[in-house]
């Protein structure tokens, strides 16, 4: 198997030769070939976009052209075991389409259910896979080792609801699915789809995302990653003409679903409170300090990039900010909780991005591990 050929493949000669043509659905190409920060073909690719755009089954075509042409396998990733057994259902749009590519697509439980093997025309095309099983999963990796392409649905949630350490969960799957054919560690690539839900997520907050993303970002480049953001007129035309959809096509859901705004906005609780207030402590984090006031008529907590410098309450809370000076808190510590409930109560308020991502870095410490 020539693994360069299939890294480095022409995408648009290989969909050309499978007669595939997106036509008004989401075009796979420019992020398949887009290169990372340091000019490398990235191992993660991410697309996020308005509903019903077509991103999911352009990338199941894209792993069975893979297939068909090089003999790859791919990877599915859910997050629960209990969604693994309906893996097969998926590829049923992508079959009804384009036949050529295989006329049925099966899937069988691998120990007792730990994870399911795919089958295209009877043949070994896949695997499906779930995070919350990582540890379990190490001891199979030798049946991995024709796979390149990983594919992770829904990588955000609507509901925010996340796997406790679910990156950290993910990178140990990749280290095991990634052994073999003949290398100790290959290349793959995983490609993360999701709707525009929200930029508080672990996988923008692990990659650094939310501070970098601005409206109207299409493209961001990182170190190992690309993430683009898309906006299918065509998809948001089909759910606004809907008559199913005519009764909420003034909600928010709808909306942010079928339009190119996030579900949960960036900019929300950026604003200073007005009235009384009390100076409560000073946050050192990445060696920037910022101000926590608690007004009083409204019951906010503010945080400032501006800060009392003769105050001598000074908080961290990571190893690497903690110095003579500074009191570092834990997540018992009742001034860590007081942030945290006011963050679920709605009660945080911000100065400006800076602020508001110091926060969220703070809070992802605990929400998401």
């Amino acid at each position: 198997m020539n693994w360069d050929e299939i890294i480095y493949t022409d995408w648009k000669a290989l969909f050309r030769k499978y007669q595939i043509e997106f036509g008004d659905y989401y075009n796979p190409i420019k992020l398949l070939t887009e290169r990372d920060a340091d000019g490398d073909l990235p191992g993660i690719i991410g697309c996020c976009s308005n509903r019903s755009a077509g991103k999911t089954t352009a990338f199941l075509l894209a792993a069975l052209v893979l297939y068909k042409e090089y003999g790859t396998q791919c990877i599915l990733l859910y997050r629960y075991s209990y969604e693994l057994n309906a893996c097969s259902a998926i590829f049923e749009d992508a079959l009804s389409l384009y036949p050529d590519l295989g006329e049925e697509i099966t899937a069988k439980p691998v120990a007792k259910g730990l994870f399911y093997q795919i089958f295209n025309d009877g043949q070994p095309f896949g695997f499906a896979l779930s995070l919350n099983n990582v540890d379990s999963i190490k001891k199979y990796s030798p049946m991995f080792a024709k796979t390149f392409l990983l594919i992770m649905d829904e990588f955000q949630t609507e509901s925010g609801s996340y796997l406790s350490g679910e990156v950290t969960k993910l990178q140990s799957l990749l280290l095991s699915v990634s052994r073999g054919g003949g290398k100790q560690s290959r290349f793959m690539r995983l490609c993360l789809l999701s709707n525009n839900v929200s930029l508080l997520n672990p996988y923008f907050i692990h990659f650094g995302i939310y501070k970098y993303y601005q409206k109207g970002t299409k493209i961001l480049h990182g170190k190992g990653y690309v993430f683009e953001f898309s906006y299918n007129a065509a998809s948001s035309k089909a759910i606004r003409e809907n008559g199913l959809f005519k009764a909420f096509e003034q909600s928010e859901y709808t909306s942010a679903m079928s339009g190119n705004e996030y579900l949960i906005a960036a900019d929300t609780f950026i604003q200073k409170p007005k009235g009384r207030s009390k100076y409560i402590f000073t946050i050192l984090y990445d060696s920037d300090y910022y101000g926590v006031w608690e007004y009083f008529e409204d019951g906010y907590i503010y945080v400032s990039t501006k800060y009392d410098k003769s105050y001598k309450m000074i908080v961290t809370f990571r190893a690497a900010d903690h110095i003579q000076t500074t009191v570092m808190l834990n997540h018992y510590d009742y001034l860590w909780n007081n942030i945290r409930e006011a963050y679920k109560d709605g009660m945080l308020r911000f100065s400006d991005m800076k602020a508001k991502n110091m926060i969220l870095d703070v809070l992802a410490i605990d929400l998401y591990k």
